[in-house]
């Protein structure tokens, strides 16, 4: 009987360990291309400097503004990772499929030649609002250097927000991610236009 107590709980322990756990817990990425398409001798470079992330969406759980001016986070609803570097990721598949004869060159990347371009990109907001859908809003600025020299070009407030096109969470990543395309792409028209005025 000694022998039997032991045994039972051994097996309990074993099976309880191999288990499934469903503790309810989602996590969210946006989807990504592995399709690139930068020239072989690109014409210009653009260093994209990492995402910042300011204030509230600044941690990977997902959050939700609401139009009592209340707040609230997400308990088992989280990105997959830091969604600064999801947005990060984000933006150079963008940028490099959607530029022509550009290369988009990670801000890892050692000493460059100049001239380029340099992007920083600054997210105040990136959470869903009950009103809106998935709302970013921030800052991006354009720099240009050439001969050791620095340069502010432009920068632009941008909010992008998209209508939910269902109830839940993967519809609301669904609008984040739409909100950040068309965030990157006013930001190309904006590389491409600066490019032609120098």
């Amino acid at each position: 009987m000694k022998g039997l107590i032991p045994a039972f709980f051994s097996v309990l322990f074993v099976v309880g360990c191999t288990g499934s756990s469903n503790n309810g817990i989602e996590y969210y990425q946006f989807s990504t291309s592995a399709k690139v398409s930068n020239s072989l001798a690109p014409d210009n470079t653009v260093l994209l400097k990492p995402i910042k992330i300011i204030g509230l969406s600044d941690q990977q759980a997902i959050a939700q503004i609401h139009t009592n001016h209340s707040v609230s986070i997400a308990n088992f609803n989280y990105w997959s990772e830091h969604p600064k570097h999801m947005l990060y990721k984000s933006a150079q598949h963008i940028l490099a499929r959607a530029l022509n004869n550009w290369q988009v060159i990670d801000a890892r990347v050692g000493a460059l030649q100049s001239p380029y371009f340099e992007v920083e990109i600054h997210v105040s907001d990136f959470a869903g609002h009950e009103e809106h859908g998935g709302v970013i809003s921030g800052n991006w600025y354009i720099f240009y250097y050439h001969n050791d020299q620095k340069r502010l070009l432009k920068t632009q407030h941008f909010v992008a927000a998209q209508p939910l096109q269902a109830d839940g969470y993967p519809a609301l990543v669904n609008a984040l991610e739409n909100s950040w395309t068309q965030v990157n792409m006013e930001l190309k028209a904006e590389l491409e236009k600066v490019r032609a005025a120098l």
